[in-house]
């Protein structure tokens, strides 16, 4: 966590300049190991990463990378469009907050807000490419799986959100 804070230091300046904090050179080495190596270790490809990139390929998007780790080796992306500079991430349910007592088992966008967890992730990705779509699980979970339903609405959200078109 201690390097995780030292890159939204790097990353995020303040009105009067970068925010600047120091740490023991021997304590800032061993987090920064331990962050790189969960990013290596951590990048489990789950179907639904799986049938996102489906769908990506289909759409003639046929360079995309899964579970790309970022050439500076701190983040990865579920999903990586090279050609366009673009990031997909499919959020699951652990990216948001329910509103309601109801909402986990509720697919209704209006009775959930994104974690800061989530956000930061966003904001950290977007200074590495050009741009993030995210993919809902409940938005997902919706177009249940007919891969017509799935590719209008992929095609929707990149050329929505990143004027990439198929």
């Amino acid at each position: 966590m201690l390097f995780h804070v030292h890159l939204m230091h790097l990353d995020f300046t303040t009105s009067t300049g970068p925010v600047d904090v120091a740490y023991p050179a021997w304590l800032m080495v061993e987090a920064r190991d331990a962050w790189m190596q969960g990013v290596r270790d951590d990048n489990t490809v789950f179907r639904a990463h799986q049938e996102l990139a489906l769908v990506i390929g289909e759409l003639g998007i046929r360079i995309h990378e899964v579970e790309r780790v970022m050439s500076d080796g701190c983040f990865s992306m579920d999903i990586y469009l090279p050609e366009h500079d673009v990031a997909v991430e499919f959020d699951v349910s652990t990216h948001f907050y329910y509103t309601t007592i109801d909402a986990p088992s509720s697919r209704d966008a209006s009775k959930v807000l994104r974690t800061a967890r989530t956000e930061l992730r966003d904001l950290l990705l977007a200074n590495q490419c050009a741009r993030v779509v995210t993919v809902p699980w409940f938005e997902w979970q919706d177009l249940g799986k007919t891969s017509e339903a799935c590719r209008a609405d992929v095609t929707e959200k990149l050329t929505r959100e990143v004027g990439v078109e198929d």
